[in-house]
This record gives C-alpha cells, structure tokens and sequence, in this order.
C-alpha cells in the first residue's frame, strides 16, 4: 500500500508541476493572442527560451558534480521563466575574476604573507598529518606551543567574557559577525565599542547586510558611526537579476582585541544567543577564546574582510609575545572567492586520520557525497560516530531536510541524538577526543562553499573539555532509533524525500 500512496504523491506533484508551467505558456499564448502583431512579445518569449537554453547548457559546462547542478536544470526546463528568474539571482557564481584589479591583494593571496613564519615538528606530533595538510593546502600558519584556546559554552559565558576584555581594550578593536542585532544585549556591547571610540580607541566593525539589516536601528547605527565606530558592511544586498552576490554572506564570527586576545565560533550578536528568546529560551552554542601567537591569524581574517569591504589595509602590529601554551592550532578560513572549499577539505582530512571515534555538532546537515563517501568509510571501518543535531528547529524545512539523512545514516552504523526540545547552534568536529574544530562551520554546502566562513583547528587540553561537554549534551538529547525511524509516515518520508532532492540549494 505505501508504494501506492508514493505514487499518487508522485503523481500530483508532477501534476503541480505541470499545471504551474502550463499557465505560464497559457498566459504568454493569451498575449500573444491580445497583441498578435507586437514583435516586442515575440522577442520577449524568445528572449527566455534562448537565455534558458544558455543557462542550461552553461550549467552542464561547469566542472562539477552532477548534484550540484542537476536541480537547477530540472527547475529550468520543467519551469523557464521562473526558473531563468531564479537562477539569475540566487545561483550565480561568486564574481571574481575582477578582483586583480579591484582586490588585487586578495587575488594575489597577499594576506598570507601576515601569517606567522612558524617552525613545527610535524612528524614528532601526534596527529601532525593533519596539521601539515592544514598548512600546505590553506597557507596558514600552524602555531605550536604558543597559543591559548578555551571553550565557551553559551551566550551566559561568552557574553561576560566578551564585554570584560572589550573593557579593557587600550589600542584598537576588531569585531565581525554574521547578525548584529540592536536589541538588548546588541545595544550593551555596542554602547562599549562606542564608549571605547570617544575614548581613543580604534574600533572597526563588520557585519553582513543579509544576516544583520532587518534587525538594525538605523538611528542608533548612525550614532554609532558618529562615535567614531568604523563600520564596513559586507556586500549591501539587493534582489536583483544584475546583483551576482546575493546568493553568498560572510557567515564569520571573529574579535580581536589588541591583538592579544580573539573570540570565534558560532554566536552571534543577539539576545536568542543570550537564552532571551521568546521562540527558543535556552540555546546552545560554543564559541572560542584564544591567546598568543595564534590571534595573529584571527586578525589576518578580520583585516582581510576590511580590505574586500573598504580596499583599505589596517596595519596594526601585534604583540609577538612567546606564552608557552601546550599544543598545536591553526586558524583557517574558507569562502566562494580564492579559498572555496578548504574547511571541506580539512574536514575530509580529519575524517581520514581518524582512529577511534568521530563526534559532530551541527545545526544544519546537508551532507554531500564526497562526504557521506567519508562518513560510510569511516563508520565501516569500525570507528564510533555520533551526531548532535537540534531537537528544535529555527527554520522547518531545514530541518525537515536534516533529518532526511537519518535512514541512510543509521543504516551504516552512526550514532544520531537530537538535543531535547531545543536548539543546538554550535559548530563543532572532534575526532578521536584528541583534535577538534570549533567555529562558524555548519555542516552542508552553504557553509562549505557559499559561505565566507572561519575555523579554529586546535590539539591541546581544550579538546577534553569540549568532549566532557559533548558528552553532557548527550545526557539530555535523545537518540535516534533505526527500527522507530522507519516507521515514520509516508508523508513524513515524502516530504523529506523531496527537500533531500533540492537540499543543495538550501
């Protein structure tokens, strides 16, 4: 009987399909009826056929895998002139072929020339495969024995922490996020960079216009402006077929303070990050906080994302200072402009040297195949793999689409909890409790490739309280069972089905 009912579910979709794109040809055929002598309707039909057969053929051209784009092509035959539409604005390429000219230094990777010139014993480490890829492949430093990392779990942690070493800034203050929110505890860090600014202190802050401006005061923003707060906003957003860039954000989170002291991960600022949301109450996020050498690459990032926003560099030296922290860490970055992917790859590396176990924190998860292909390896393999997802969704079909996975996931042996009634928000990876990643990384193709992201890599004693945490999560989430899964109902498996299909796009 359930392959029935999918049939017939199958059938009116097709059927939805169908009677959409017969009424747009219905409509052009009723112009052209009303105006059968207007050669401008003519062309104008003609037009969109030729610009979706270009489309269409330009995304069979591009060198990539067949699910990256087969969605796009279904959209644009099945539905030309909405699909010529929405390809235009939303699935453009990240333009930078211009940026020799406009960016210049982010075209020629000059901003690696910031990083520190770092000696590491690779091979005298344990896990030092990972970190020579990290330096081989991103260009970015690895710092060993020099630099400080603690975890911060929730926004009653990292708030305090935050505001206290913003207190004490003295030289200059950089600060990114993805959404910045005037709201209470918005207007509370805000009101210090201000303070801070009248009184000397240089303070530039970024944010990006799609996650940050509908929840701005404008008046407020000017006064912060007037203050002598230095505000770059990145890429100022708006629908249109000739805006190639609305399709990406700058998804980081990244401080720095006097060049001593650098927050990153997965917080925002807000008052939901705070447990002061009516919809989510409490919330569950991690965010980093990082000492010496190591903040050099925290600022490398900020002052980079300066450069693409203004074509202006800061040149603040920073305290070289030589703290003996135990271990390695590396800080990486990853966007649609010169460095695509990266993250990704560090992760499949990470996947790759593990040993023992796998753990995985995400809000989102929209799995590609080159990593399920990794998952299925390791699972196979005999490694211990477990997964945190929220309990409680911000956006439904999303997580509809995350748990569109779960079958083939449990299938091959992966371990899936879903945190009870709440929302899990942070970004982490650890593999064998020895090494994680804590940043601003979800886990699907959004963050992998879209996304302007940034990521903490790090092997020390931080690791064991990111895994005491993990573990304590798992005390209060619920795991998922094989055997109850698949007695979910058919429209539940339906829906999901159909969000997995154009999951890439999300």
């Amino acid at each position: 009987m359930k392959r029935y009912f999918l049939l017939v579910a199958l059938a009116i979709v097709f059927l939805f399909v169908y009677t959409v794109t017969l009424a747009q040809y219905i409509s052009l055929s009723f112009l052209l009826e009303l105006l059968p002598h207007n050669i401008f309707i003519y062309f104008l039909v003609g037009l969109v056929w030729l610009l979706a057969l270009i489309i269409a053929i330009s995304i069979v051209l591009k060198q990539s895998y067949a699910y990256k784009k087969s969605h796009w092509l279904i959209v644009i035959l099945l539905n030309p002139i909405l699909g010529v539409l929405l390809y235009l604005i939303f699935a453009r390429d990240f333009i930078s072929r211009k940026f020799p000219k406009t960016r210049p230094l982010i075209a020629n990777k000059a901003f690696l020339g910031l990083e520190e010139t770092t000696q590491v014993d690779y091979e005298k480490r344990d896990y030092g495969n990972i970190f020579r890829f990290i330096h081989d492949t991103t260009g970015r430093a690895v710092y060993q024995d020099d630099t400080h990392v603690e975890i911060l779990n929730n926004g009653d942690v990292f708030f305090p922490r935050l505001l206290d070493e913003l207190g004490k800034a003295s030289k200059y203050i950089f600060m990114e996020f993805y959404i910045i929110k005037t709201d209470k505890i918005g207007r509370r860090v805000l009101d210090v960079l201000k303070e801070k600014a009248e009184a000397g202190v240089d303070v530039y802050l970024i944010y990006d216009h799609f996650g940050s401006n509908r929840y701005l005061n404008n008046k407020y923003m000017r006064e912060l402006k007037r203050s002598g707060v230095n505000i770059g906003i990145f890429d100022p957003q708006t629908i249109s077929v000739f805006n190639s860039n609305l399709n990406f954000r700058n998804h980081r989170k990244a401080i720095v303070i006097d060049g001593l002291i650098g927050f990153i991960g997965g917080m925002n600022l807000g008052d939901e990050y705070n447990h002061e949301s009516k919809k989510f109450g409490f919330w569950r996020d991690t965010h980093i906080l990082a000492l010496g050498n190591g903040v050099t690459s925290i600022q490398n990032v900020f002052v980079k994302d300066w450069y693409y926003i203004t074509k202006k560099v800061l040149d603040y030296p920073m305290d070289k200072t030589n703290a003996d922290y135990r271990g390695l860490v590396s800080f990486i970055e990853s966007g649609p402009d010169y460095e695509n992917g990266l993250i990704r790859d560090v992760y499949l590396k990470m996947f790759h040297d593990a040993k023992k176990s796998i753990k995985i924190v995400t809000p989102y998860l929209i799995i590609e195949p080159e990593m399920m292909a990794a998952i299925k390896i390791t699972a196979k393999s005999g490694l211990d793999i477990k997964l945190l997802v929220p309990g409680k969704s911000d956006y439904a079909l999303v997580g509809l689409a995350t748990r569109s996975y779960y079958e083939e996931l449990l299938k091959i042996g992966v371990k899936i909890y879903e945190y009870a009634d709440h929302f899990v928000h942070s970004k982490i990876l650890i593999i064998d409790d020895a090494v994680a990643s804590v940043g601003s990384v979800n886990f699907d193709p959004r963050s992998f490739h879209l996304s302007f992201e940034v990521t903490s890599v790090f092997y020390n004693k931080a690791v064991q309280k990111l895994v005491r945490s993990f573990n304590q999560d798992l005390e209060v989430s619920n795991e998922i069972n094989l055997d109850e899964w698949q007695k979910r109902g058919i429209l539940k498996r339906f829906i999901q089905g159909l969000l997995n299909l154009f999951s890439p796009i999300f």
